[in-house]
C-alpha cells in the first residue's frame, strides 16, 4: 500500500486552509476579485510556513474554469491538475537546479508560447534566490515585459539575496511564522481526523518543538505517531521527541526565583541525564523569563496568548516571587548566555556555561526598588550624623557657585574675556538658536588682539562650526560685538578645560560620588551594581 504523509496529505486547497497567513490569503483574494492581478509575485518567509502552497493556490484561482476566482472550485479539470502537479501550464521549477544561465534562457524563450489548456501560464520558481547572477539577468528581461498570458510566483527564504531590479517587478507578500495558538489548532484537528487519542499537554509540545513551522508540526505528529501508535501522552511524545521536559524549565526557574541553587543543579543533572540539549533549555528558560517579566510589568495574563492554560497557573505563582526588574534582570543574564554558546569558539561545553549562568541567577539578591535604595542610604547617613574626619563636605549649588559649611557662597571674578564671550553667545543666540546651542557647549581659549581661537569639545560640533559660511558669520558677529573686526578659529578643547565643561563636571561628580566611602558601603551591602549617577533632587 502506497502511503502519503500528512505535509502532503494537509497540504491546502482552499485559501481558507492555509494556516496563520490570513494577511497574505485575504489581499491575494481581493486583488483576483478586483481583477488587479500583477504579473510577478514574490512569497517570502520562513521554511515550512506556505509559501509553495499559496503559490499553487493563486495558479489554481488564476487557472480555475469558472474564474478567476476568488477561492479555487477544486472540482474541474485544471484544478485538480494542479493540485496532482500535472497541469502543463503550471511549471513549478527549483532555483537550485537553475543556476546555469542557458537553462534559464531555455526557460524564457518558452514564454512566448501561448498556454496549451489553461487561461495562463503560471511559473513558480522556488527557491529563487538559488539563481545565478547571469541567471538573474535572463529572467530580468521577461519580468520587465512578460506577455498577457504569463504569472510569475517566487518563493524564497532570503529575499535580501535577490537583485533589487527583480524585486522592483514584483508584488511582495512576507508569510510570517505560523503561531503557536494556530499550530495548536491545526495539529488538534489534524489529531481527530486522524482519531488519534492525544492530550493537549502532548499536542502543545509538538507545536513548540516546530517553532513556527507547519510542515514541521506536520512531519514531527507524523513521526510521534508513526513512534507510538493511535495513542500518546506528554511524557511518550517527548521521549520520541527529544525535548525537555516542561516541567524542568518550570521547576529551574522557580529554584532560580526561590535562590534554591541546589535544587537548580539536581534539576539540570535529570536534564543532562535524559541527554536533552543544553542550549535548547537555555532558549526554553528565556521563553520562560519573557513570559515572567511580560506578566510582572502588565499583570495581564491574557497577553500569553501562546501560553497553555496549566503554564500560566504556574506563572501566575512564580510572578509574586521576584519584581518585575528581576524578571528582566534574569532574562537579560539568559539571553548573553545564548548568544555565548551560539558561537562554537566561545563555548568549551554548553552544559558547563548552562550550569554557571544559573548558579549565577539563583544567587543573585533580589533587586530592590530605588526609593527603598535611597531611603536606606539616608537612614545610613543619618546615622553617622552628617560627620566625617574631614568635616562636611561642600554641597553644589548653582552652575560657578560653591556653598561652604557656613553658607557663604563664593563666585569667581568675571574677567574681560568672560564679559565678552557671555554677549558673544547672547548675540549669537538672537541671530540663530542653532548656532547658539553648537557653540554653548565651547569655551574662548585665546583672545588676541585680531584674533579669536574657540575650542569645542565634540568633534562633531565642531565640524558643524568650521565651514566657510559658518565661520565667517561667527566672525561679522564677534567684531560686531568688539567694535572691531577679528578672525575665528575652531579647534579642539585643551584638556585642562574639558573638565570645566558641563560634561566634565558631571563626570568629575560622577567619579567623586564613586569614590565616596558611603557609596561603596552601599554598593558592598546591597550587592548592588551602580548603573550612573544623577543629580540628587531637592
Amino acid at each position: 500500500m502506497s502511503y502519503q504523509v500528512l505535509a502532503r496529505r494537509l497540504r491546502p486547497q482552499r485559501f481558507a486552509d492555509v494556516v496563520g497567513q490570513s494577511h497574505v490569503t485575504g489581499t491575494l483574494q481581493a486583488a483576483i476579485t478586483a481583477g488587479r492581478i500583477a504579473h510577478a509575485f514574490l512569497f517570502t518567509g520562513p521554511r515550512g510556513v506556505g509559501k509553495t502552497s499559496t503559490a499553487r493556490l493563486l495558479a489554481k484561482a488564476l487557472n480555475c474554469e469558472r474564474g478567476p476566482t476568488a477561492e479555487p472550485c477544486n472540482d474541474c479539470s485544471t484544478c485538480r491538475e494542479i493540485a496532482e502537479g500535472i497541469a502543463f501550464d503550471v511549471l513549478e521549477i527549483d532555483g537550485a537546479s537553475h543556476t546555469q544561465v542557458d537553462k534559464m534562457r531555455e526557460l524564457m524563450e518558452a514564454v512566448s508560447h501561448r498556454p496549451i489548456k489553461s487561461r495562463f501560464k503560471v511559473y513558480i520558481i522556488d527557491e529563487v534566490h538559488m539563481l545565478s547572477q547571469h541567471s538573474f539577468n535572463a529572467l530580468l528581461k521577461t519580468l520587465e515585459e512578460p506577455p498577457p498570458h504569463v504569472k510569475f510566483v517566487l518563493a524564497t527564504t532570503d529575499p535580501h539575496k535577490i537583485l533589487p531590479t527583480v524585486l522592483s517587478r514584483c508584488q511582495r507578500y512576507d508569510l510570517r511564522r505560523i503561531g503557536l495558538g494556530d499550530l495548536i489548532g491545526h495539529l488538534t484537528q489534524t489529531v481527530r481526523t486522524e482519531k488519534v487519542t492525544m492530550p493537549d499537554e502532548a499536542i502543545a509540545l509538538i507545536a513548540r518543538e516546530a517553532q513556527g513551522s507547519l510542515r514541521d508540526a506536520q512531519s514531527l505528529l507524523e513521526q510521534v505517531l508513526a513512534a507510538g501508535g493511535a495513542a500518546q501522552d506528554e511524557r511518550a511524545v517527548q521521549a520520541i521527541l527529544g525535548a525537555a521536559d516542561r516541567r524542568l524549565v518550570l521547576d529551574v526557574a522557580e529554584g532560580i526565583l526561590r535562590g534554591d541553587a541546589p535544587g537548580c543543579l539536581r534539576h539540570l543533572t535529570t536534564l543532562y541525564d535524559h541527554g536533552y540539549d543544553a542550549h535548547r533549555f537555555c532558549r526554553d528558560l528565556l521563553e520562560h523569563f519573557r513570559h515572567l517579566a511580560v506578566l510582572a510589568a502588565t499583570e495581564d495574563p491574557s497577553l500569553l496568548v501562546d501560553v497553555p492554560e496549566r503554564e500560566r497557573d504556574a506563572l501566575r505563582g512564580q510572578v509574586a516571587l521576584r519584581s518585575a526588574d528581576d524578571m528582566q534582570r534574569c532574562f537579560g543574564l539568559l539571553l548573553e548566555t545564548d548568544e555565548v554558546m551560539s558561537t562554537p569558539a566561545r563555548t568549551v561545553d554548553p552544559q558547563l556555561v548552562l550550569e554557571m549562568r544559573v548558579l549565577r541567577l539563583a544567587t543573585l539578591p533580589p533587586l530592590l526598588p530605588a526609593a527603598e535604595i535611597v531611603r536606606r542610604l539616608e537612614s545610613l547617613e543619618g546615622g553617622r550624623g552628617g560627620e566625617s574626619s574631614g568635616g562636611p563636605a561642600p554641597s553644589v549649588g548653582r552652575a560657578g557657585a560653591t556653598r561652604s559649611p557656613g553658607g557663604a557662597t563664593t563666585r569667581s571674578r568675571a574677567t574681560t574675556a568672560d564679559e565678552f564671550w557671555t554677549a558673544f553667545l547672547e548675540r549669537v543666540r538672537n541671530e540663530r538658536v542653532s548656532l547658539y546651542m553648537a557653540l554653548a557647549g565651547g569655551r574662548l581659549v585665546e583672545r588676541g588682539e585680531d584674533r579669536l581661537a574657540i575650542g569645542i569639545e565634540s568633534a562633531i560640533m565642531r565640524g558643524e562650526l568650521s565651514g566657510r559660511e559658518t565661520v565667517a558669520r561667527l566672525e561679522a558677529l564677534a567684531s560686531e560685538v568688539l567694535g572691531q573686526p577679528v578672525t575665528v578659529e575652531i579647534g579642539p578643547l585643551p584638556a585642562a578645560q574639558v573638565a570645566e565643561t558641563p560634561r566634565g563636571r558631571a563626570k568629575q561628580r560622577s567619579e567623586e560620588t564613586l569614590a565616596d566611602p558611603m557609596v561603596q558601603a552601599a554598593v558592598e551591602i546591597f550587592g548592588a551594581e551602580v548603573r550612573g549617577v544623577r543629580e540628587r533632587r531637592p
